[in-house]
């Protein structure tokens, strides 16, 4: 039912189509994720933005769906992000790759995304990438 808009959100991830999004997403959608990493957006434009420095940063950066489920307005997916951080931006690029689970909350009317909510562990990313250690991590 929502299909398109998480293929055009795929597209955009995966391969920088942002055009894609404007059909499929609202205005003034909202995302929210964890402050550690900062990819907050308030509005379609802002989304653009976010997936803008995520793909400066790692230039091979790719989102896999593992499971969705689609009840009513909503959908529910666990996903996969991959990259290497070899591009430039809020920190020095480390040349070190990632891949870190999450899950998203997404929210429809209209047949536009209007809301989405993002779970991941930020710091485990950071610690990933050689920017925090943590406790336990092979060194």
């Amino acid at each position: 039912m929502h299909q398109n808009i998480i293929d055009a959100l795929l597209a955009a991830w995966n391969e920088g189509d942002y055009d894609g999004l404007d059909a499929v997403v609202d205005q003034s959608a909202v995302r929210r994720s964890p402050a550690s990493v900062g990819s907050d957006a308030d509005g379609l434009a802002e989304l653009k933005d976010v997936i803008r420095t995520f793909r400066t940063q790692f230039p091979d950066a790719r989102v896999d769906i593992d499971e969705i489920q689609f009840v009513g307005d909503r959908s529910y997916a666990r996903w996969t992000f991959t990259g290497t951080n070899t591009g430039p931006g809020d920190f020095p690029a480390t040349g070190k790759p990632v891949s870190i689970q999450g899950a998203s909350h997404a929210r429809y009317a209209g047949g536009k995304l209007t809301e989405e909510l993002v779970f991941f562990d930020g710091m485990e990313m950071l610690g990933q990438l050689g920017l925090v250690d943590l406790p336990g991590a092979d060194a």
